[in-house]
């Protein structure tokens, strides 16, 4: 008979208590694995040492200047990370099994419970997909000792399909799996706010820094645009007014907002309630999460057409437009082609539908069916019955 799971530790980069951990993921599945009946253990393996990374990477950059590594990938780090997973593993006896929100770090070897990795890519594929080289040599280190962690993990769970093909190539694991992706929402959406969106004329950006390539041309599109659609207005969500020189009337930087602090959750999903289109053409990746969260509030969306959306949602999307180059005069004509859309309302809703299932509640179910199926003798094993 297979046991069910009751008690989990669930290892963390950040408090996963908090909402702005790793673009929610630690909050919505901890909180969801709870409202489900099972004990969480909660584990903060952060160091929050910023200085040591900037000495760290400072001196990796002597031979290679583009280098990613720093103190987060080092040896001291994994060590000191590896004695905080001890000292959990100590303090929580009776947890059946082990759930790490990353691929670099794991319990393998301190405990016999099941291993269980959950992220979004490797570190290896960051790097030769985003950065579109081969590792230096430094990386290769970090590489190699994050290799062992999933290889050796009972069950290992990508959040998009093409890095879980990737990962089962490389790794050559039939314990790889893809259960689908996730809307991280604190709020509902509702099919009342179409007729706001229609009525507005709000464009929505929502990207860190490193979406800086995307929103700029943007920007451009944007000042073109008003010229004939004067009631246009420009929301960014991610990056401060100082990263740009001279912005036109009519676009709103706001920085990061938090989703931990009410103002600012209430700011954030009043401007994607309202928000007439979602626009982030920033070649590669264009913040899924964002995207997607912005699909379930019932807006059209203007991507790129990089690998994890077409994977997820296909080649011809019904509601929005796939943007095929990061120009602004392409930007400029996929914006038009939505504003003058005959069914607007149309986009809208077949924009939820895409995402309507992609809730943590079928996520976490899913999760654990794969864990009690895949581990069941572990489990068993575990607990002496």
């Amino acid at each position: 008979m297979m046991k069910k799971i009751k008690e989990v530790t669930v290892f963390t980069i950040g408090d996963s208590g908090k909402i702005n951990t790793w673009s929610n993921v630690p909050f919505f599945l901890t909180e969801t694995l709870i409202a489900k009946g099972i004990k969480v253990n909660r584990v903060n393996i952060d160091s929050g040492l910023p200085f040591y990374h900037q000495i760290i990477h400072y001196f990796a950059k002597i031979f290679n200047r583009a280098t990613t590594y720093g103190y987060f990938r080092s040896f001291t780090h994994y060590n000191f990370v590896r004695k905080r997973i001890k000292k959990a593993v100590k303090q929580y006896v009776n947890s059946d099994l082990d759930i790490f929100t990353t691929f670099s770090f794991s319990s393998i070897g301190i405990t016999p419970n099941p291993v269980i990795l959950l992220c979004d890519w490797t570190y290896d594929y960051y790097i030769k997909y985003f950065k579109n080289r081969k590792p230096d040599f430094f990386e290769k280190t970090s590489i190699h000792r994050e290799n062992e962690q999933i290889r050796k993990a009972n069950l290992v769970f990508s959040l998009f399909p093409h890095v879980t093909e990737y990962m089962k190539a490389y790794y050559k694991n039939n314990h790889i799996f893809y259960l689908g992706n996730v809307v991280n929402s604190l709020y509902q959406a509702s099919e009342e706010t179409i007729q706001t969106k229609k009525e507005n004329f709000n464009l929505l950006f929502i990207g860190s820094n490193k979406y800086i390539e995307g929103v700029k041309t943007l920007i451009e599109a944007f000042k073109n645009l008003k010229q004939h659609y004067p009631q246009l207005l420009l929301h960014i969500i991610g990056i401060d007014n100082q990263e740009f020189e001279n912005l036109p009337d009519d676009i709103f930087c706001y920085g990061y907002l938090d989703k931990g602090v009410d103002i600012e959750r209430d700011l954030y999903y009043r401007l994607i309630q309202q928000a007439t289109i979602f626009i982030n053409t920033t070649p590669k990746w264009g913040a899924f999460s964002a995207s997607i969260e912005a699909m379930y509030f019932y807006t059209p969306i203007i991507v790129t057409p990089y690998k994890g959306f077409l994977e997820t949602f296909g080649e011809n999307i019904n509601f929005g437009c796939y943007c095929e180059e990061n120009v602004s005069t392409k930007i400029e004509s996929k914006i038009i082609e939505i504003l003058t859309h005959s069914n607007y309302a149309e986009l809208c809703i077949q924009a939820h539908h895409a995402v309507k299932d992609f809730t943590w509640d079928a996520f976490v179910d899913n999760m654990i069916t794969q864990i009690e199926s895949s581990a069941e003798n572990l489990l068993l094993s575990r607990r002496g019955d």
